[in-house]
């Protein structure tokens, strides 16, 4: 039998809130209620006719700790984009106000007529409808379930759970048969948690971030979406959220949650209307599962490959150091024979002559050690299995200086940037001793030349010593560090292993039984998915009134719990 499986999307939210300044009232008195208007105004035909709004809601949800809710504020966007004089606004509220103008109302049944002129319309009213979603919030301390009263100022394990019940459905037909279908609302709940109060903290269903002084809990919940779609318990979706931390002096701040249905209304239902289309996206991921797989196994394979090139890597660069010891002797040696050399300058066109001979094979001598140390580095970086072109005098610093950033803070970046400065000394060294001998060349055409070139040497051969004992300090920079890049490799190498035991496990675990799950059942399960989706799309006001359009979403806000 044929293997699909159902592509999952992740849903990314998106929501900003944002509450008025100062509150004007509409059309009210100083008992809030509306003012009375006369009759002459309400007879006016333009009133009964004026366009619906477009209604962009916001529902404040504030409850108690325990999520009983205490109050409900709707604050409605009443959009205008036609610039009209008058908008009607059908939303069943009580005690509406203009939070943002002076625009007044005027009562036309069970609806009200706003005066725009033009502008768009910002107000605010109470309701006490019924959510579409109740959340609870419950806690337990060291596993006893106590209420926020009791464990203020509390010390001990604590655990906080929001549970959430969609109350808000439609009647659909799903193969043939009228069904209910929730509104599918993804529920985002933010917790601040105090780091001196909380530690040890884990989550079920979301994310903890700590930024030093505080942590941050935020969960996602979708509850009726397993309902929806018929899911079998083995697949997972969130349907609460829980946090457990260690706690001292128990104290819990104003807790926050978004609900929204918007990110499923916007849900692409097509290719799975297409009978072709789920059975081919079933039959890729099952194909890239494999290839992960076999990807793993290649990884794995490369790694231990590595792991046994470093074992030589370490013994080129012992070699490598050793010279860089002697190079440093060397160059101090030269460094004082310089200074002899300034101060005999009555004997110095006799050995001239024999400094001269001796400058191409200096040079060259230094050139080859030069190269020696960019092929060195350049078979490093091959071992390492970096893709880059052969290291040159001309090229190396800007190659190398990719490497590492490429790297970024890891220890193979510390490592290059090490064989980088071991280069630059000595490159350094190779320029001063080109200035050496340039001086020598000059210093034969004259006398008066001579004392300025043995100057000149003198400067460069103190020039070639620094160099050649920064790169020596390079050199055993980098010897110290070959173990540590040793065992980082063995890390990786360990790591690839469980990587690969860890993804032949999940595709035993998950995504072979999402396929066996769904094997037969993607025309229901897109007729399921169509379902929701429409829901999502109905769904677009809480206080009513949607003539001409709209999108709601929903912040609960629970009382903080204080410290006794």
């Amino acid at each position: 039998m044929k293997k699909t499986s159902v592509r999952l999307t992740a849903l990314s939210l998106s929501v900003v809130l944002a509450l008025g300044g100062a509150v004007h009232a509409c059309a009210a008195g100083n008992d809030g209620a509306p003012e009375a208007v006369p009759a002459a105004r309400l007879s006016v035909p333009g009133y009964a006719a004026a366009p619906a709004a477009y209604r962009d809601e916001t529902v404040y949800v504030f409850a108690d700790a325990g999520g009983a809710v205490e109050n409900v504020i709707v604050s409605d966007w009443l959009k205008n984009p036609e610039g009209l004089a008058q908008l009607e606004d059908a939303a069943a509220l009580t005690g509406v106000e203009n939070v943002k103008g002076g625009e007044e109302c005027i009562p036309n049944g069970s609806s009200r007529i706003w005066e725009a002129q033009g502008r768009d319309i910002y107000c605010q009213g109470s309701t006490d409808r019924d959510l579409p979603v109740d959340m609870t919030v419950s806690y337990s301390l060291n596993g006893q379930s106590v209420t926020p009263g009791q464990l203020a100022g509390k010390s001990g394990r604590v655990s906080i759970r929001f549970d959430y019940v969609n109350r808000q459905y439609e009647t659909a037909s799903i193969g043939g048969k009228a069904g209910q279908v929730y509104v599918p609302f993804a529920m985002v709940t933010a917790v601040l948690l105090d780091s001196d109060r909380f530690t040890n903290v884990s989550v079920v269903n979301g994310r903890l971030c700590n930024d030093g002084d505080r942590l941050a809990v935020v969960g996602v919940a979708l509850p009726g979406l397993r309902e929806n779609l018929a899911l079998d318990e083995d697949i997972s979706i969130p349907d609460y959220v829980e946090l457990t931390a260690d706690v001292t002096d128990f104290a819990l701040e104003t807790t926050f949650t978004v609900a929204v249905s918007t990110p499923f209304a916007g849900l692409d239902t097509e290719k799975w209307t297409d009978r072709d289309g789920p059975g081919e996206s079933l039959d890729e991921l099952e194909d890239a599962m494999r290839q992960l797989l076999d990807g793993s196994s290649q990884l794995y394979d490369g790694l231990g490959e590595l792991l046994e090139k470093s074992g030589q890597l370490a013994g080129g660069v012992n070699q490598l150091s050793d010279g860089g010891a002697a190079l440093s002797n060397g160059a101090g040696e030269l460094k004082t024979g310089a200074a002899q050399l300034q101060e005999g300058s009555a004997a110095l066109q006799e050995g001239l002559e024999q400094l001269t001979a001796s400058s191409d094979t200096l040079n060259g001598g230094a050139a080859l050690v030069f190269d020696s140390l960019l092929a060195s580095a350049s078979a490093q970086l091959a071992a390492a299995g970096a893709q880059v072109p052969a290291l040159t005098a001309e090229n190396y610093a800007q190659v190398l200086d990719g490497v590492i950033a490429s790297l970024g803070e890891s220890p193979a970046a510390k490592q290059i940037a090490g064989v980088k400065a071991s280069l630059d000394s000595c490159n350094a060294f190779y320029q001063g001793l080109r200035q050496y001998t340039a001086g020598v060349a000059q210093a034969a055409e004259g006398a008066a030349q001579l004392t300025r070139g043995a100057g000149s040497l003198s400067g460069g051969a103190a020039a070639l010593s620094d160099g050649a004992a920064q790169l020596n300090a390079g050199l055993q920079s980098l010897q110290k560090s070959v173990p540590a890049l040793t065992d980082g490799v063995t890390r990786l190498h360990d790591g690839a292993g469980e990587l690969a035991g860890g993804l032949e496990e999940f595709d035993e675990k998950g995504v072979q039984k999402i396929l066996d799950v769904f094997d037969g059942g993607l025309d229901l399960l897109a007729e399921r998915l169509e379902a929701t989706a429409a829901a999502a799309r109905n769904y677009r006001s809480f206080s009513g009134g949607t003539e001409a359009g709209g999108q709601v979403k929903f912040i609960y806000r629970t009382a903080a719990i204080e410290a006794a």
